[in-house]
């Protein structure tokens, strides 16, 4: 109830963010199969970027940077030690709860349909849409680092927001689906941060 309370904000304004998206997810969509169709000059450089940004925010790069946080700061920093446990389960922790979610929906991915499928819980391959998990892990990776490094926090969410956007290029989501993702992940970290991580612990640089 107390986590109700202190983050009313989040809980309307992200289902509200959400839903307004979900009216546009069709036009998006739309346009950036068109987008493909013409190979457009802002097409051809997004698909150039693509390889990038998608290595970033693969989950076998995120462990293996939050592994390294941890035993690097295991030599060097109690803070960094503990951000990078805090990562590792927090990956763990939003991953889980999020592949769970997007099969108990069942929605079709773009690549199959324009519009809106859903058909309930389902293990069927491409209908496992919302929400999107990268855009899960990422931001809850991002809310993690922004506790201990609150001076680079713009710097967190915009390369969140990069890889989250980089799936509805793909055609992989819609930009619901990516919402959705955004704020289950913010909510997942500040779960974490709040129920399961000391913040005494989390030491902050440069705040």
């Amino acid at each position: 109830m107390h986590f109700l309370k202190k983050n009313k904000e989040l809980l309307l304004a992200g289902p509200l963010v959400i839903l307004l998206l979900a009216f546009q997810d069709k036009a998006v969509m739309v346009w950036m199969k068109y987008l493909d169709q013409s190979r457009s000059s802002l097409y051809v450089l997004l698909r150039k970027l693509d390889p990038f940004i998608n290595f970033i925010g693969h989950g076998t790069t995120l462990l293996v940077a939050a592994c390294l946080l941890f035993v690097i700061g295991k030599k060097f920093s109690a803070g960094m030690c503990y951000t990078g446990k805090a990562l590792v389960l927090s990956f763990f922790s939003a991953g889980i709860a999020v592949q769970l979610l997007k099969h108990l929906v069942g929605r079709a991915r773009p690549r199959i349909t324009e519009g809106l499928i859903i058909i309930g819980p389902s293990l069927k391959g491409g209908y496992d849409s919302f929400p999107s998990g990268h855009s899960a892990v990422v931001f809850c990776f991002a809310f993690i680092l922004a506790q201990q490094f609150p001076r680079s926090r713009i710097m967190f969410y915009c390369i969140a927001a990069i890889i989250s956007l980089m799936r509805v290029v793909d055609l992989s989501h819609f930009p619901s689906d990516v919402a959705a993702g955004a704020v289950f992940g913010v909510i997942v970290g500040k779960v974490l941060s709040e129920k399961l991580f000391d913040p005494g612990k989390l030491v902050p640089y440069g705040r």
